[in-house]
């Protein structure tokens, strides 16, 4: 025991002291500190205990409360570092795919799908997509992608869900689903939120690598039902949104996991699958795709008992409508006889893209002149501004920017429209672009019939 001179005790008095942890009747739990002291008389012999027992629930609930906003803090700042790096190598890694996948459409048309080159140049397109694919996920996780949240129903978008991983399920696992009536909406991005169903699905299946079952549930929880202080964001989900929540969620009967691992799943990178079958992302984006929508993911779990993620959305006032349907935009395109006419101005520094821009574009009927300085460009458009009915540009270019081509394109003709293409797309861009006069932002590495869709629009002047 540590010793120390009391003076209001003629000797010495030696302390110990503990902390330890109390459950409740109701299962709340509460904080003790326990202090016994010796006190001594002067020469050294024993006189007397004093046991102090003190209440320390608050500050230990102040403690864990700063050490969970640490871990966010830990967590942003993680995020923003690998968005950082997502925004540095998205430009020039979606420069190649863009290559890679316009040049395949390309010779597969040339030469047709039923022949061998068309199979191989198929399956070329298709690793090239799951590259896209990963370059994607890298973005959504690091909210680097824009959001188009909009009031919808979640059933419809489970049952979608369901019939897609029905297809990829293996036969010795059962997937259930069911869905309460008269769910309210959501402010969702469809897209996204199915991501995220997809990414914890196939998680679960993976998870579970006997016999086993994954079970898909939709229906509401009120507020007192959900176990807030277990996970900070569930806090906030409860003091913005203090009535009812959508829930979401996704159980599997799998292996479970340890409390170390639940501790590490939303990491970037983290992942328990051996080297090769894993990114290490699928969790990371679920997280950063239910931040996004102001809503939160939890999980429970134990090893040997499966493991449930459950997604809480706010739900949307009654009287938000859901959008109109719209009619799906046809796959294939051929533009007409006026709009073959059309000449198109386009930019790149990357002089593979614009020899591909070149070819894709004069199939489909355009006459397209391609440059890679952004300066002999514009000098083309001052010598004969009516020369051109649309200015594609990329956006990250040495010199000056597609908004700087924006810009300068409206001073030397206002009326003429003026497109700009991205590896990433994020809000910050949307404003910029749309201050500085760009009609639409063109997402590298889709695919020729989303691109030439785009191009369609703009020189019909449509609304994307």
């Amino acid at each position: 025991m540590p010793r120390y001179k009391d003076p209001l005790i003629k000797g010495e008095l030696s302390s110990f002291s503990s902390e330890r942890k109390y459950l409740r009747k109701d299962g709340s739990a509460i904080w003790v500190k326990r202090t016994l002291s010796l006190v001594n008389d002067p020469a050294g012999r024993p006189l007397y205990f004093i046991r102090i027992v003190e209440d320390i629930t608050e500050r230990k609930q102040a403690e864990e409360s700063r050490t969970a906003l640490e871990e966010q803090l830990r967590q942003a700042q993680k995020m923003q570092a690998i968005g950082t790096l997502a925004g540095g190598i998205a430009h020039d890694f979606n420069n190649i795919i863009t290559i890679i996948l316009g040049n395949v459409e390309l010779a597969r048309q040339d030469t047709g799908a039923d022949t061998s080159i068309g199979v191989s140049l198929a399956e070329i397109y298709k690793a090239t997509a799951r590259a896209s694919d990963l370059v994607q996920q890298i973005l959504s996780f690091s909210r680097r992608q824009p959001v188009e949240r909009k009031p919808i129903d979640l059933a419809p978008l489970v049952a979608e869900s369901v019939r897609l991983l029905r297809a990829t399920l293996p036969a010795r696992l059962r997937l259930e689903a069911s869905c309460a009536p008269d769910m309210p909406f959501v402010l969702a991005d469809a897209n996204q939120v199915q991501q995220a169903v997809i990414n914890l699905a196939t998680n679960a299946m993976q998870a579970t690598p006997g016999n086993g079952t994954i079970t898909i549930r939709l229906d509401t929880a009120m507020r007192d039902s959900i176990p807030a202080k277990a996970l900070p964001m569930l806090n906030y989900l409860h003091q913005a949104h203090p009535d009812r929540v959508v829930r979401l969620a996704i159980s599997d009967t799998g292996v479970g996991m340890t409390p170390d691992i639940m501790s590490r799943i939303f990491e970037p990178f983290f992942t328990t699958k051996p080297q090769g079958e894993g990114t290490g992302l699928g969790l990371s984006v679920v997280h950063g795709i239910m931040e996004s929508h102001e809503g939160a993911v939890a999980v429970v779990s134990r090893p040997g008992e499966g493991a449930t993620f459950t997604l809480y959305f706010p739900e949307v006032p009654a009287k938000f409508t859901a959008p109109a349907a719209t009619e799906p935009a046809s796959s294939r395109w051929m533009p007409s006889n006026a709009e073959m006419e059309k000449r198109i101005l386009y930019i790149d520094d990357d002089e593979s893209l614009v020899f591909l821009v070149e070819r894709l574009l004069s199939r489909n009927g355009y006459h397209v002149n391609g440059y890679t300085s952004t300066a002999t460009a514009l000098a083309a458009l001052r010598e004969n501004p009516a020369n051109f009915d649309l200015v594609v540009s990329d956006y990250n270019m040495p010199g000056a920017s597609g908004l700087d081509v924006a810009c300068e394109v409206r001073a030397i003709r206002p009326d003429l429209p003026v497109a700009v293409a991205s590896g990433f797309i994020d809000a910050k861009l949307v404003a910029s672009a749309e201050a500085a006069g760009v009609r639409e932002l063109i997402f590298k590495a889709s695919t020729s019939e989303e691109y030439c869709g785009a191009i369609e629009r703009l020189l019909q002047n449509k609304a994307p």
